[in-house]
């Protein structure tokens, strides 16, 4: 089952990856998170008490749920579906990670704007060896990494992601206390996207 995510993530492809404990103790220090959801970190964190002040939730009243239930197996499959809106974490640390959508329209050259349609083949070459991370446009010869072809915040590739669960696309965005939180622990500014997966 696919579940709506808002996905905010370090724009900085190269930027240092964060510590899981670091990453954690500066969102539950901010208000985003709160305790685990179980006996585990894996199946993610409660909305922590400022959780409505960091994310703003766009339209006239939106419909989520942030308060877990009591009984753990319902709390489980809340999670698990993404009805139940909470935080995780997704940290690649030995190696860059692309995500995107299924059904991504070709992303374009940041020089031309030319659609790159051999992008999924490129992608693979690159999965298979990351020393493959170039690419040619054939429009205007730009020759750049594949991280820099513009997906229009519907791709993305990093190593450290916070997702937050059951937020559906251009249902809420990252307010501006959260991106500057995040920007002071990274080092470099933080984008979102939104993801169906």
């Amino acid at each position: 089952m696919a579940v709506h995510k808002l996905i905010l993530y370090p724009a900085q492809v190269d930027s240092p990856v964060l510590s899981t404990a670091a990453l954690v103790a500066a969102l539950q220090s901010i208000g985003l998170i709160a305790a685990p959801l179980h006996h585990d970190e894996a199946s993610g964190y409660r909305a922590g008490e400022r959780f409505l002040q960091l994310i703003t939730f766009l339209g006239c009243s939106p419909a989520i749920e942030i308060e877990p239930p009591a009984d753990p197996s319902e709390r489980e499959r809340a999670c698990a579906s993404g009805n139940l809106c909470h935080v995780r974490l997704a940290q690649a640390e030995n190696r860059l990670r692309f995500r995107a959508e299924a059904g991504l329209p070709a992303p374009r050259c940041p020089r031309c704007r030319k659609a790159e349609s051999r992008w999924q083949e490129l992608i693979e070459q690159w999965r298979n060896d990351p020393r493959k991370s170039h690419w040619i446009c054939r429009e205007c010869g730009y020759c750049g990494r594949l991280c820099e072809l513009n997906f229009r915040k519907r791709g993305v590739f990093g190593h450290t992601f916070i997702e937050i669960w059951g937020i559906h696309t251009a249902e809420a965005v990252p307010g501006d206390t959260l991106l500057t939180a995040l920007g002071e622990l990274s080092g470099c500014d933080w984008n979102y996207l939104y993801l169906r997966e």
